[in-house]
């Protein structure tokens, strides 16, 4: 393992730092942004309580407790 300075590690932290400061580029024209909260649900598999497997656990819930049904096509 290669070791590094203290000082470069500084200064690679500094850079790191100064480039999450920056602010956020409005999105371009077309460009869409979604709620991160949202990228962990699932469209809806039914009938009845959703069959969808989630990493070996099936969902289980009803077609009202999800955001994603399949019907939200756009």
């Amino acid at each position: 393992m290669k070791r590094i300075r203290k000082r470069d590690l500084l200064r690679r932290i500094e850079s790191i730092e100064e480039r999450l400061a920056l602010p956020v580029p409005a999105p371009l024209p077309g460009q869409q942004t979604i709620n991160v909260a949202t990228i962990r649900h699932h469209t809806y598999e039914g009938p009845g309580p959703c069959t969808a497997d989630l990493f070996g656990t099936r969902c289980g819930q009803h077609r009202d407790a999800h955001h994603h049904t399949g019907d939200d096509q756009p």
